[in-house]
């Protein structure tokens, strides 16, 4: 019916803005590093080849692995704090980026 097509419109509206919402804030929090040229990509790079070296073009990354990566700090990047990146924004990066598997 034309009620539902409106509601299914409004509902991918909404997962379409969160999406661009959790991106940008991954490119505003993690650019710097994890964006091309950055880094964090260049080490990702030399550590487990080109085809890894860009988080955002990655298929295999878990939201638990970012968390836990992001909140301890591995090799040369450092941990972040709660106050540095609050939880809800660690979970938003960590969807974003976990949710890429998916695609």
């Amino acid at each position: 019916s034309t009620r539902c097509a409106v509601v299914a419109a409004v509902v991918t509206s909404v997962c379409i803005s969160v999406a661009q919402a959790d991106e940008a804030l991954f490119r505003q929090k993690c650019g710097m590093c994890h964006l091309a040229g950055g880094t964090g990509t260049f080490m990702l790079a030399r550590r487990l080849g080109a085809e890894k070296a860009l988080l955002e073009n990655r298929r295999d990354l878990d939201a638990r692995l970012i968390t836990q990566v992001v909140r301890s700090g591995i090799v040369s990047m450092p941990r972040f704090t709660r106050a540095e990146l609050p939880d809800d924004q660690l979970k938003s990066i960590a969807t974003y980026l976990s949710k890429r598997d998916a695609e």
